[in-house]
């Protein structure tokens, strides 16, 4: 149905705009974009056969956002969120159902690079967004589908950012803000070319506070960034540092009934994330001719990250007030034997110490074959990484009248312990042929080989629980795609691509349903996992109505193959594993418009993503009404959990002035499920909701000059004051309305969105 319902979509679409097409609109200036992570000599658009979105370093500064996850879920295409985190810096992003999160036990699907080098953590696939500098950032481009040649993890799109240099940015600027939640925050970047020389500079330092607007929330965040660059007739030679310093709490779910009227509350403390990132790299382009020019990469990376978490204890049981039907009888028997053993929390930390060290290279050859323009790119990458993940556990003894655990402990004792080393190679080739003058195909094939070896450090080799173990997973990934533009104001496309993601370390490392994990922290023996597969058709239409105002629509149907989700074991703590399932499906269709009326910008986006299951399975479940001997059955056809089929979004620009601008933006979302509901099937009765209702939240922001080098920027988000959630999941706790520890009961947790908050800040340039 879905199927049908696009095609006939794309087909009138098209039809209608070529009739209303008119020759005299001319195209104006011509976009260039790279096919790849690393630069090239480019193509224009129209023999691009992708729905590929830009935002330049001025879009980004215009509406201030925190992270660059903050500004696309508010402009983008696609883009939904997810604050799982409860922090602003530990986003969820959702590109057509496929994530981007910091968060480990989260489904990765997309990929992401800095100036070509890719961001996703060794680890787990996560994407940190406190250590992408956001200041530093020129323009990026949204690329969609599974294209191969952005390499692993890339199931349904990739974000390629290009940092700034001294050749873009020229002169000094100084940037302070402050406003709700004591946040404040201050940036100073400085960039230019010294004199009789061919040499440029750049370098960026921003310090990040706020308490956060939930309770026991703050955020420290110093990111530093420079950039040396050589330049000469033919090439560039560019060497980077990165570096960050971050402490980040995320208090993410909480019972919806301990919330509170002001929904800042809180359900354990405390969720802390501590990074300590460094990142060295040299990149190089080199023209031989205007048709010929190679480019790479060479970069070491270290990332220190510790994480402390209070958890409910999985092991406490009160004899004395339950019987053996709530308990276990080890656990009775535990607690009849050792009161030490009735402690009611756990403290949780992990330490997670990764070194990595690559390099990328490309060549370009633009060169006529058959008389007709002819691009190939030929690229190759290695990547090594060792990895050093221990975790430790703390229990104690009862929980505070702010839901958080205090009181006796006990000793810290390790519970895992691992050390892994991935090897990863790449090579692919990308070719685009002109068979007419508006008529292009382009193939790519890439092969992708990912060794991870795995030493569990806490368990003997020959254990049952042992982690050690050595997997292999390569494979061919190619793609084929037309562009034909019927006139100048008319683009269309249509493609075929596959991509791949092997299993992480620690996915490897939490794959046993007899004994599940606590992520980000405790780790079992590792069952062999396979490698997702995407296969993705996509279709797309881009035209002008005039020379203010264009278009774009695209339609896509992705079906991933042995997808990996993490399965929830038991729902009062988090604890799970990974394994794979059969298949899960995303299709849907984006639209898209941008016109101006003298003054104002209007910028329109519409999407829409069926995300399902395209298999049967049983999922352990605790919760959902529907569960029978505590497993619910998700059939082919239900939905993925806290992904809404629909969102909105419109962007306004006003020039009130030639210096003062206003800015507004609304974002809609429907509603989406709540994770423990994936068969849509749970009763609601009694207030436990399995779903996560819609919401719509405005939001404002100006920028006014005065005098040549002063600027007075603001913003406020969700102005109407919605109250709202993200995401949420079904679960089980023992912490009771009033605070207080006693009988487990079922739960609705949710995400709830940040209220009404505004900023205000000054920029000098010099």
């Amino acid at each position: 149905m879905f199927k049908k319902f696009y095609l006939a979509i794309f087909v009138v679409f098209s039809f209608c705009s070529s009739l209303l097409a008119e020759d005299e609109i001319t195209t104006g200036t011509i976009d260039v974009y790279s096919t790849s992570p690393l630069p090239s000599i480019g193509l224009p658009k129209n023999m691009v056969p992708s729905n590929i979105q830009t935002i330049s370093s001025d879009e980004l500064n215009s509406q201030a956002g925190v992270s660059i996850a903050d500004y696309m879920v508010n402009n983008l295409q696609g883009v939904t969120v997810n604050e799982v985190g409860g922090n602003p810096f530990q986003l969820e992003l959702n590109f057509r159902g496929y994530n981007a999160t910091p968060i480990s036990g989260n489904p990765q699907g997309l990929s992401v690079y800095i100036d070509g080098i890719r961001a996703n953590q060794p680890f787990s696939n996560t994407v940190l967004w406190d250590l992408i500098p956001n200041f530093a950032i020129n323009n990026m481009q949204m690329v969609a589908g599974s294209n191969p040649v952005y390499g692993l993890n890339t199931l349904g799109g990739a974000l390629s950012m290009q940092t700034k240099s001294g050749q873009n940015f020229k002169g000094k600027n100084i940037d302070v803000s402050a406003g709700s939640w004591a946040r404040n925050s201050g940036l100073v970047e400085i960039g230019g070319e010294l004199k009789n020389s061919n040499m440029d500079y750049y370098l960026g330092y921003e310090h990040f506070h706020e308490n956060g607007w939930r309770k026991f929330s703050p955020s420290h965040v110093n990111q530093l960034f420079g950039k040396l660059g050589f330049e000469s007739e033919m090439s560039r030679y560019e060497l980077t540092y990165t570096g960050a310093h971050n402490i980040l709490i995320g208090n993410g779910l909480t019972p919806k009934d301990l919330l509170g009227s002001e929904r800042d509350g809180i359900h354990t403390l405390e969720d802390e994330t501590k990074n300590e990132y460094s990142q060295l790299a040299l990149n190089m382009s080199h023209f031989f001719n205007e048709e010929t020019m190679i480019a790479g990469n060479a970069y070491y990376k270290r990332s220190d990250r510790a994480t402390y978490n209070g958890d409910l204890n999985d092991e406490f049981c009160d004899a004395d007030s339950h019987g053996e039907s709530e308990c276990t009888a080890a656990q009775q028997a535990l607690s009849q034997s050792d009161a030490e053993n009735l402690n009611e929390g756990v403290f949780n930390r992990t330490n997670t110490l990764q070194d990595a060290f690559g390099f990328n290279l490309q060549a370009t050859f633009d060169q006529d074959w058959l008389s007709r323009r002819n691009q190939l790119v030929a690229g190759f990458s290695a990547e090594y990484s060792q990895i050093k993940f221990n975790q430790t556990e703390e229990e104690v003894a009862s929980l505070g009248p702010l839901g958080f655990f205090d009181g006796a402990r006990d000793d810290i004792e390790q519970s895992s312990g691992l050390t892994g080393k991935t090897k990863t190679y790449g090579a692919f080739l990308s070719n685009t042929h002109s068979l007419k003058s508006n008529f292009n195909i382009n193939t790519a094939l890439r092969y992708n080989h990912v060794q991870v070896d795995n030493r569990d450090t806490f368990h003997s080799r020959g254990s049952s629980a042992s982690l050690t173990g050595k997997h292999h997973f390569e494979r061919f990934n190619p793609s084929v795609g037309l562009t034909f533009q019927p006139n100048k104001i008319l683009s269309t496309y249509a493609s075929y691509s596959e991509s791949s993601r092997a299993p992480t370390s620690i996915e490897l490392g939490c794959a046993n349903p007899d004994q599940p994990c606590n992520l980000p922290t405790q780790m079992a023996d590792d069952p062999p996992l396979f490698q997702v597969v995407a296969k993705t058709l996509e279709g797309g239409v881009s035209g002008k109505v005039s020379e203010d105002t264009s278009w774009n629509m695209s339609i896509y149907h992705a079906t991933n193959h042995n997808d990996i989700l993490f399965v929830y074991a038991n729902a009062s703590n988090g604890m799970g594993y990974f394994t794979n399932v059969e298949e899960t499906t995303r299709q849907g269709l984006d639209v898209g418009i941008k016109t101006k009326f003298d003054k104002l910008n209007l910028n329109i986006n519409y999407g829409f993503v069926a995300a399902q299951y395209g298999s049967s399975f049983s999922l352990v479940n605790e919760v959902n009404s529907s569960a029978s001997s505590d497993a619910i059955q998700v059939t082919k056809g239900d939905y993925l959990p806290n992904i809404p089929q629909h969102h909105l979004k419109i962007r306004a620009d006003f020039e009130i002035k030639p210096r003062w601008n206003i800015g507004g933006s609304l974002t809609a979302f429907t509603k989406s499920y709540m994770m423990g509901n994936e068969n849509q099937q749970h009763n609601a009765s009694g207030g436990l909701q399995g779903e996560i209702p819609g919401y719509a939240i405005v939001n404002l922001d100006s920028q006014y000059s005065f005098r040549k080098d002063w600027n007075i920027h603001a913003k406020f988000i969700n102005i109407f004051d919605q109250k709202y959630s993200t995401g949420g999941r079904l679960a089980e706790t023992r912490v009771q309305t009033d605070r207080s520890f006693g009988d487990e009961r079922n739960v609705a947790s949710l995400i709830p969105g940040a209220p009404r908050a505004g900023w205000i800040g000054l920029t000098k340039s010099f």
